[in-house]
């Protein structure tokens, strides 16, 4: 069905191949029911262990403490997949003691199965919500914004620098009948939007969601707030210069992003330079930016992993060090994954403990 609709367009911009490949129609990837964590298309950090959830359950606190201990807390997370970690996190909080706050829990979820998901795994969970975009979600203190692998799923243009001349890259049925690329010379509006981030003179890719200012902006608009932050996980780098990052999944093993088509996960590597510099332009401030290792580490993981150890069992204990492994290891999870916490205020840093 998504092949026939691509067939009628006869010619597709990358995005918007993505687009139809993961959420445009209810054959689309994310609109379909998928499986997440071993026996799924891919593992996510709160799929490897509740440990990690945990964890940002703990900066969470800290954070809290930071703002003197309100009444309520504020938490809104960005495409929460299967509710894995959104669930975790409730957990975690409602087992620290001193802890006491009323907590509203709200997910951003478009996906009308993610949603059927979501809810059935949080069924018994109180002061929960779901909204559809930002927009309708209603500006509030004390707010947490969460994302984990959030914006690699975002489609994504590609552009290539060809002599002085900028070229998009498109998506065509060939004469074979099949899938291919092709380069058609890229619209002026295009590329004044690029160049407000990327130095063209020294780029001659670039990789660029369109609907990421948009995103952003609509994101900087709620940490306005008193007492706002946001954290972000995902995998990527910060650089100024641009590389072809985009990739499919396809029960765990990479794919051809133009084979399995809507039956594949597609994300690419986001740059955090370009995410840095929306939200400074939005005046918000950097209050970190690190690896998954060194946040998850600070936080204490290896000390929360050894406390837990003595009550497990022998497997369960190397399943346990087989999880920290992926999460922090350097040629795992641990270096290949970002941190990135955004605020509305300098003075946002604190002390991880508790």
């Amino acid at each position: 069905m998504i092949l026939e609709k691509i067939k009628k367009k006869k010619i597709l911009p990358l995005d918007q191949y993505i687009d139809f490949c993961l959420y445009k129609f209810k054959q689309s990837y994310y609109q379909k029911k998928n499986k997440f964590g071993y026996g799924g298309d891919f593992v996510t950090s709160p799929h490897v262990s509740s440990i990690f959830s945990e964890m940002i359950a703990i900066w969470i606190v800290l954070f809290w403490n930071k703002i003197k201990k309100p009444k309520t807390l504020n938490i809104l997370e960005l495409g929460p997949g299967d509710g894995t970690m959104g669930k975790d996190i409730i957990s975690s909080l409602g087992k620290i003691n001193f802890f006491k706050s009323n907590v509203n829990y709200y997910f951003l979820e478009k996906s009308k199965s993610l949603k059927k998901i979501q809810k059935k795994n949080l069924k018994n969970e109180k002061n929960i919500y779901w909204i559809d975009n930002l927009k309708e979600f209603k500006k509030k203190d004390n707010l947490i914004i969460l994302g984990n692998e959030f914006f690699d799923a975002l489609p994504v243009k590609q552009f290539s620098k060809r002599g002085d001349s900028w070229f998009e890259k498109y998506v065509f049925f060939n004469k074979k009948k099949q899938l291919s690329f092709i380069f058609k010379k890229a619209k002026l509006d295009s590329i004044r939007k690029i160049e407000k981030i990327y130095n063209l003179k020294i780029n001659k890719f670039i990789e660029y969601p369109l609907i990421l200012e948009k995103l952003i902006n609509n994101i900087s608009d709620l940490l306005k707030n008193k007492n706002s932050i946001f954290l972000t996980i995902d995998y990527g780098e910060e650089s100024r210069i641009c590389n072809d990052t985009v990739q499919a999944i396809y029960k765990n093993k990479k794919s051809n992003i133009l084979q399995n088509v809507g039956e594949s996960d597609i994300t690419y590597q986001v740059n955090f330079f370009h995410l840095i510099k929306l939200f400074k332009k939005n005046k918000l401030h950097l209050v970190e930016f690190t690896t998954q290792s060194n946040f998850l580490q600070k936080l204490g993981i290896k000390e929360r992993a050894a406390n837990a150890k003595k009550n497990l069992k022998k497997n369960q204990q190397l399943l346990l060090d087989g999880a920290l492994k992926r999460l922090l290891h350097p040629l795992e999870m641990g270096s290949l994954f970002k941190v990135l916490i955004i605020s509305n205020q300098y003075n946002t840093d604190f002390k991880y403990d508790i």
